[in-house]
């Protein structure tokens, strides 16, 4: 299954794949819970009911992302352990709020014009930004952009793929892993999956900083390449191809 795959169609009803996994995650949520409130989470067990949730993030997005969880082999003092079980469980609620936001947002309304701008916490974004604002004279939105105080981030991301007739995601090299590996930011990789899910992959594009490691699953989706620390430089294809899809 690619990033794309939980695309919905206008009654915004998930095919019966999508719901198995949304289904099967919320299952192991409830457990992890139970577990947890219960104080029935030993190592072992934690251990284990992180691997159940591995196997049906796999199903999304491939091994490399999955490395983002990197497994806990040492014997852990109860109280961190107790810190990694909270912070799993409140990690899992929020994916799968981003998963249901697809479902819950109409697809069949009139979008709002934007280009949605994806990124982490490199300010490279902001020249993407300056330069489809005030050279190409084109609406933008990213999710900082209004006040999310008290605002549930599924509604934010809801809203913001009600607004948005395109999307350039930016995976900037920010995230090293224990192979030394850098990486994007992971709510990168969740807007990657949205955005491409509703719009598709020819409006939604990736801007892949040299230096980012690419996950399998967008080997052959619609992506654009820049130099580290200078994406101006692919500003002129960025040009071409919102004319190509009648943008601008």
């Amino acid at each position: 299954m690619d990033l794309s795959a939980f695309a919905v169609g206008s009654t915004a009803t998930p095919q019966p794949e999508e719901k198995a996994i949304l289904e099967k995650l919320n299952q192991r949520l409830v457990t992890g819970k139970k577990l947890l409130r219960e104080k029935k989470f030993p190592q072992g067990q934690f251990n284990m009911w992180m691997g159940s949730v591995k196997q049906e993030l796999k199903k999304i997005y491939g091994n490399e992302v999955l490395a983002q969880i990197p497994p806990i082999k040492d014997k852990v003092p109860p109280e961190a352990l107790l810190q990694l079980q909270i912070e799993a469980i409140e990690r899992l609620e929020s994916f799968i709020d981003y998963l249901q936001t697809l479902f819950q947002t109409s697809f069949g309304e009139k979008n709002g014009g934007k280009i949605f701008i994806g990124h982490g916490r490199s300010l490279l974004w902001r020249e993407l930004k300056d330069f489809i604002s005030e050279r190409l004279g084109l609406s933008w939105d990213e999710f900082n952009r209004e006040a999310v105080a008290g605002l549930p981030t599924f509604e934010r991301i809801s809203q913001m793929l009600l607004q948005a007739d395109f999307a350039f995601l930016i995976m900037t090299a920010e995230d090293e892993h224990a192979d030394s590996t850098l990486h994007a930011r992971e709510n990168v990789v969740h807007e990657v999956g949205l955005f491409q899910g509703k719009l598709g992959p020819r409006k939604a594009i990736i801007l892949l900083e040299d230096g980012c490691r690419e996950f399998s699953n967008i080997i052959g989706l619609s992506q654009l390449r820049f130099p580290k620390g200078h994406i101006s430089a692919a500003f002129e294809e960025i040009r071409r191809v919102l004319e190509r899809e009648s943008i601008i």
